[in-house]
């Protein structure tokens, strides 16, 4: 999957899922709108899902853990989406780890990490 992400990163979508090794939704959404219109689409009708994605903060790595994902790829991670995988036993790997997402602005952190905050797979996935 290695050869995989290293092509995603140079190409123009935000997001891959693969269901083993076969490619089955990309999306070019920003932020964590690709995952959700993911799961509301297909809910976890799939498994042994790998996903690469651009950013990956907490609010990505509890819907990972909704999903039962086996591994996350992310060109960018925050420290605390790295706890929220270990917590839930989710195999990752990032191209940079970062202290946290920020918003567009790069002014205050990402609201979904905000949201995200202290929260179970189950609760943040029910707010959409």
């Amino acid at each position: 999957m290695k050869k995989q992400f290293e092509e995603f990163s140079k190409g123009k979508f935000n997001l891959f899922i693969f269901s083993g090794d076969k490619l089955i939704f990309k999306s070019k959404k920003e932020g964590i709108s690709g995952l959700i219109f993911f799961i509301k689409k297909y809910g976890r009708r799939f498994k042994n899902l790998v996903i690469f994605d651009t950013k990956v903060g907490n609010a990505v790595a509890l819907l990972c853990a909704y999903l039962k994902v086996k591994k996350i790829y992310g060109l960018v991670g925050s420290r605390s989406a790295v706890k929220t995988l270990k917590k839930f036993k989710i195999k990752y790997f990032f191209k940079k780890t970062i202290t946290r997402i920020l918003n567009k602005k790069g002014t205050d952190i990402c609201p979904m990490e905000k949201l995200s905050s202290d929260k179970t797979p189950e609760e943040f996935c029910s707010r959409f």
